[in-house]
């Protein structure tokens, strides 16, 4: 997924006549979507044809955004209207984090004679991992790639072509990936010195995306590397040409309908 970061990420109109924002973007089971400065886009392959919807943007709430401008407090207002938005992940992710508690975590269990003790750093790394494994094999890795290859043909000021698309690289530096690992870094440092505590995923939580939001030069390229490296072995897998052209024409729909309704 491509971070949604105001003013971040930026793509030139494909015949140079203006610049389009291009805010983030997303890959589901069988979809790309992308999100401009006005309107959202979702291209979807079903019964072997692809299909657009363009539609405009959800406004953020008074209370979101008066938020999103407080460092630190804003990583949960985020937080918030990421669950208001996707309560069918985020109940997945809760229910694979009770089954391994319920299964791994050191406890007396009449039904097993041996269990696995895990701490939170690992039941961190373990979903991380799960996670990227049913991405890899889904579509979704597949989508994930196109998503990426789509919009770095798109910062480069190419033609969305199959063929410019396909010579891209499914890995891109914008990833929310990276937050992912920002977190998991803070997180790690803080359980190191502290030990295992509830505030430390608080605080590494907010830590984490301010690192993400900011990029402090010093330790953010190696975040990159590292955000890189998990998306093509977990988050990523080699894209079709279904899933390329899905991309590029949720990325198209996106540009024509903001060029189309600028002020």
């Amino acid at each position: 997924m491509i971070k949604e970061k105001n003013n971040y990420l930026r793509g030139e109109e494909l015949k140079g006549k203006r610049k389009v924002e291009i805010y983030g973007g997303r890959a589901g089971y069988n979809s790309v979507a992308f999100t401009g400065e006005r309107y959202q886009s979702m291209s979807r392959f079903q019964n072997r044809k692809i299909t657009t919807a363009v539609r405009l943007k959800r406004e953020n709430k008074k209370i979101t955004i008066i938020l999103s401008k407080i460092p630190f407090v804003r990583s949960f207002s985020m937080v918030i209207d990421l669950i208001a938005e996707y309560w069918r992940r985020f109940l997945v992710v809760v229910i694979v984090s009770l089954l391994m508690e319920f299964f791994f975590i050191e406890r007396s269990n009449s039904l097993f004679l041996y269990t696995i003790p895990l701490n939170g750093l690992e039941m961190l790394l373990g979903l991380l991992v799960i996670a990227g494994l049913i991405i890899k094999i889904s579509p979704i890795g597949a989508y994930h790639a196109a998503e990426h290859k789509a919009f770095s043909a798109y910062e480069k000021n190419l033609n969305l072509t199959l063929e410019n698309v396909r010579h891209q690289p499914r890995t891109h530096s914008s990833c929310g990936t990276n937050l992912v690992i920002s977190y998991l870094i803070c997180f790690s440092i803080l359980f190191m010195l502290f030990n295992e505590t509830i505030w430390i995923y608080l605080v590494g939580w907010a830590i984490g995306f301010e690192l993400w939001k900011k990029e402090p030069k010093v330790i953010w390229d190696l975040i990159v590397v590292i955000g890189k490296v998990t998306q093509y072995i977990f988050f990523t897998s080699k894209p079709q040409n279904k899933h390329l052209l899905v991309a590029i024409e949720a990325l198209t729909e996106l540009e024509k309908e903001e060029l189309a309704n600028e002020d």
